[in-house]
């Protein structure tokens, strides 16, 4: 791989679980129906009970049927089961509320998946409810669902607008679209929302990414060219555009908007550029595959503060990649059926285990390919063909803790209550 090093993330000391003495601002209020427990400050919303610590769900969509599962990762049961009209793709927003995005229809059924913690820094304080449905943005073409700037925004193909959901009102039990975002036209696109605005892309596959206010200004055109925009990100400071020619990156300080295109690594081309880019709110690391399983080259891992790329080449084709939330670590799951686990400074393999019963073959163009998800210290890895998912604990050697049996296909995994 290519001599560079990517500074490692700093780490935020892990807040006590106790729940201690503070203020109880406004918002956090009792409503009628809410249980705390003995000796807390605050009073928990209608309908949930406070908790020792967090108590972490998983989500499960079946890629052959419109349901979606919410798992207690405690026990392993099955909450709540919900049935949409078709697949969906699951995006985990606010680590508490899942958007099942219809691939085939409009409908994006916003879930609330009834665990919470809510950070005082020096102490949290956790709560549960049962998973219910919050309702559903109705729209035309698939939707894409991007989380930054306490908002959600999830874009609609077909009609090149973005409805806009903002925090506040999620934790009101609303779904009402706080803001509605045009494009210049319909497209396959995406809006991300930041600094009070939103990065949105453009119909022309060679048109500028434009710069968005909430009252429908487009203040800023950005020079820096996008070319057929598959794969985007946002953080608090900066947004990123994986591009057919390299990546976008546009960042904000003090009201002033600065973008470049950074190139891809050296033998990364059209078949291997990222599709998809993941990684943390808090951290400046981005990681994503280098191309779909078909063509696949190993991942890849980018430092926006840095502008530096790795390019960790794998034994076999990765099919997905996670990063730890520490930044140390970078994950992927293989069509050998193995689970790597990756240095981020070093691009070393560290660990790995076996997590599929049977290799996966790309090949099999029907086949619904493993997908993972980390939260916290263990990741989730989904099996499809056995319709299981293994638990893994990354931080002893990759050990496959325990194997879940989620009675699904699993398509998407996502990881609330942290």
């Amino acid at each position: 791989m290519p001599n560079t090093t990517l500074a490692r993330a700093a780490i935020a000391a892990v807040a006590a679980l106790t729940v201690g003495a503070c203020a109880s601002p406004p918002e956090e209020a009792a409503s009628p129906g809410g249980r705390s427990q003995p000796g807390s400050d605050l009073a928990a919303e209608a309908g949930s009970t406070e908790v020792e610590g967090p108590e972490p769900r998983l989500v499960v969509s079946d890629a052959d049927s419109g349901r979606v599962n919410v798992l207690d990762l405690t026990t392993g049961e099955t909450l709540r089961s919900f049935e949409f009209d078709n697949p969906a793709h699951v995006t985990t927003v606010k680590d508490r509320y899942a958007f099942a995005v219809d691939g085939t229809g409009g409908a994006v059924h916003v879930v609330d998946a009834g665990t919470w913690t809510i950070d005082h820094g020096d102490h949290t304080h956790s709560y549960t409810k049962d998973p219910v449905e919050l309702g559903a943005l109705e729209g035309d073409g698939p939707g894409r669902v991007i989380e930054g700037d306490d908002k959600a925004a999830t874009f609609f193909d077909a009609e090149g607008a973005a409805r806009v959901i903002d925090f506040a009102a999620l934790r009101k039990d609303s779904i009402d679209v706080g803001t509605v975002v045009r494009a210049d036209a319909p497209h396959h696109g995406v809006a991300l929302p930041i600094a009070d605005g939103f990065v949105v892309s453009h119909s022309a596959a060679t048109g500028p990414l434009e710069l968005h206010t909430a009252d429908g200004a487009v203040p800023q055109r950005f020079h820096t060219a996008c070319p057929n925009l598959n794969g985007a990100a946002a953080s608090d400071t900066h947004v990123l555009g994986a591009c057919e020619d390299g990546l976008f990156v546009a960042t904000t300080a003090d009201g002033t908007w600065t973008s470049e295109k950074v190139s891809y690594p050296s033998g990364i081309g059209a078949a291997t550029r990222p599709t998809a880019l993941r990684g943390h709110p808090e951290l400046p690391l981005h990681v994503a595959t280098a191309g779909p399983a078909a063509t696949n080259d190993g991942l890849l891992v980018f430092d926006a503060r840095t502008r530096a790329w790795a390019h960790v080449r794998t034994p076999d084709r990765a099919l997905d990649v996670a990063l730890a939330g520490d930044g140390r670590s970078v994950f992927a799951v293989l069509a050998d059926g193995t689970f790597r686990v990756y240095d981020v400074q070093s691009g070393a393999e560290t660990a790995s285990s076996r997590v599929l019963a049977h290799p996966y073959d790309p090949s099999e163009v029907s086949a619904t390919p493993p997908v993972m998800v980390v939260g916290g210290t263990r990741a989730y890895v989904s099996d499809p063909m056995s319709k299981t998912v293994a638990e893994i604990d990354f931080r002893d050697n990759a050990r496959v803790a325990r194997t879940l049996d989620v009675g699904v296909a699993a398509s998407t995994l996502g990881v609330v209550g942290l």
